[in-house]
């Protein structure tokens, strides 16, 4: 987790400790963390304001995916592309 300042590794570790299953599949172990509203909807991570939701590695990925995937077909539909 290097990147990460020790402000977030610490609520990161609290917030897993204190939720232990994903939030969205709600069978697997949480062991990740996943910004609501994502971090790539910020210009710049300093600028991010929202929550963090416990989540297992899996749901973490497929959703991340899912966004960036959203994000490439709505710009390919606008008129600027």
């Amino acid at each position: 987790m290097s990147g990460y300042s020790y402000k977030y590794r610490r609520a990161r570790e609290v917030l897993l400790l204190s939720n232990p299953i994903c939030a969205y599949c709600k069978v697997k172990r949480a062991d990740t963390a996943d910004h609501v509203p994502p971090l790539s909807a910020f210009p710049a991570p300093e600028l991010w304001q929202g929550d963090l939701v416990p989540c297992c590695k899996s749901c973490n990925s497929r959703l991340g995916a899912k966004i960036v995937n959203d994000r490439r077909r709505k710009h390919k539909r606008s008129r600027e592309w």
